[in-house]
């Protein structure tokens, strides 16, 4: 439409957009558009200066190409400027040369696009070399990018836009706008900014358009908790409704963060200590020390120490629930539906148990006709059902419920739940989990840690082990 003459508000009207969303993602469209149309316009200028009828491509020509009644000496162009390397422009930048691993990083990067997850030892450069130089860089060779960084910290952000602005001006390019949340090039178009950035916990991502995302270090293993794990998650999905570059940079810090969740699903570059030898640390100094292992295991070669962290790591998965013979169930109740109502099923299995689980997400008396077909279907003849404040009441409706196949029973828990579910961690190798369960179970059960959020499921297998005996809770 540009080579046809069009203008910028013309397109715009055409396409129901602003002149700011064509100037800002289309701007070499426009510049090879405007240069066919003064190129096919120079041609016709020719042939019709060679058939006598050149009334309206004078005009046309003072339009668009500038042109004037007086005679235009020809000059030649500026001789045009070699763009450097980037370790040409680190060096400017007042930077050490970076290794080609580094290098390598800030190819994956920068040039790379769709989600993807760059884990790399500590001290290899990851924040200096791929965020601060890698933008610096970028933007050096398109003035046109936008990039938005979020951190957990006003103050990271703070100090990764100065050393930002520092490699662009020492390699010549200049800012119109720079201070502690954003800095802008001369001459960009469009409200979004060069560099932008914002804190995790903070971070407002309506009305943002940036080309490139980087997320850096969104979880550390100073803060792995459950609710920041969660929110991280849910600013990454929000992130991946911006648009498709975006790039998560960090070491892994939980067994369940979001680098545990995205780990090989989307492209993947893990850069693990060995890798750089030069900038290695010396682990065994840090071990002498009394660093933990496993943050040494985490920060370095780039894996989650799991054992001790979950108490039921090391459970065993059976692809069926055993069939034949009869088995005990546990109903863990939902009283108002805020909770899961959880129903554990067991039998002996081998050298422990297998076990298969269900979870309801509502109360206790309006799921009974969701569980009564896993009763009937695993053969459970004995039921105890955790009567605590209930008295016995729920005993009477089970037993009209399920029929006199099942013997039920109510069972008051004294004992402390997040003791009694670790004391059935202890055993979580002679524990078979069918792949039968649903999804919320296992993964109440599997990712359990101390104050999660959900704990029916490994509440209900604990209060099944107790119950049976193969376990004694802690009073």
């Amino acid at each position: 439409m540009v080579s046809e003459g069009c203008k910028v508000t013309e397109i715009a009207n055409y396409f129901d957009v602003s002149t700011d969303t064509i100037n800002r993602n289309f701007a070499a469209e426009l510049r090879k558009g405007r240069a066919e149309r003064n190129i096919s316009l120079r041609q016709w200028q020719l042939r019709a200066a060679k058939q006598g009828n050149a009334t309206m491509l004078i005009w046309l020509g003072k339009q668009y190409l500038k042109q004037s009644d007086q005679i235009e000496i020809a000059t030649l162009p500026p001789a045009h400027k070699q763009e450097k390397t980037f370790t040409e422009f680190c060096l400017a930048a007042g930077y050490p040369a970076p290794y080609p691993k580094q290098i390598e990083m800030v190819d994956f990067g920068m040039s790379q696009k769709g989600a993807r997850l760059l884990l790399g030892s500590r001290g290899y450069g990851k924040t200096d070399y791929v965020v601060i130089l890698g933008i610096a860089y970028d933007l050096y060779l398109n003035h046109a990018s936008t990039n938005l960084i979020i951190t957990k910290s006003k103050e990271r952000n703070a100090a990764m836009l100065r050393e930002i602005a520092n490699a662009c001006k020492q390699n010549g390019m200049a800012f119109e706008k720079e201070n502690s949340n954003s800095l802008r090039l001369v001459g960009l178009h469009g409200k979004d900014h060069s560099v932008s950035a914002v804190t995790i916990k903070t971070v407002t991502l309506r009305g943002r358009h940036p080309k490139r995302v980087i997320m850096d270090d969104p979880v550390t293993e100073d803060d792995t908790s459950e609710a920041t794990r969660t929110h991280v998650k849910r600013v990454y999905n929000e992130v991946n409704k911006l648009g498709h570059d975006i790039l998560i940079i960090g070491q892994p810090a939980h067994q369940y963060d979001l680098y545990a969740d995205i780990r090989g699903l989307v492209k993947t570059l893990e850069v693990p200590h060995g890798t750089i030898p030069e900038l290695d640390h010396d682990l065994e100094a840090q071990r002498l020390a009394g660093v933990d292992e496993a943050s040494i295991s985490a920060s370095y070669f780039l894996k989650v120490l799991t054992e001790g962290t979950a108490p039921f790591d090391k459970i065993r998965y059976m692809d069926h629930f055993p069939t034949g013979g009869t088995a005990v169930a546990f109903i863990d109740p939902s009283f108002e539906g805020g909770d899961y109502t959880a129903l554990t099923i067991m039998k002996q299995h081998m050298d422990g148990v297998a076990v298969v689980g269900f979870t309801f997400k509502k109360a206790w008396n309006h799921c009974l006709d969701d569980m009564l077909p896993y009763i009937q279907k695993y053969g459970v003849k004995k039921l105890a059902f955790e009567t605590n404040s209930l008295g016995s009441m729920p005993i009477d409706i089970l037993r009209r419920g399920f029929g006199d196949d099942v013997g039920i029973i109510g069972r008051k828990s004294n004992t402390n739940k997040h003791s009694r579910i670790m004391a059935a961690g202890a055993y979580a190798h002679l524990i078979h989990l069918s792949k039968q369960s649903d999804r919320v179970y296992i993964d109440q059960t599997v990712k359990y840690e101390y104050k999660a959020k959900h704990d029916d499921a490994p509440d209900s297998l604990a209060s099944c082990l107790e119950w049976i005996g193969l376990i004694r809770g802690k009073q």
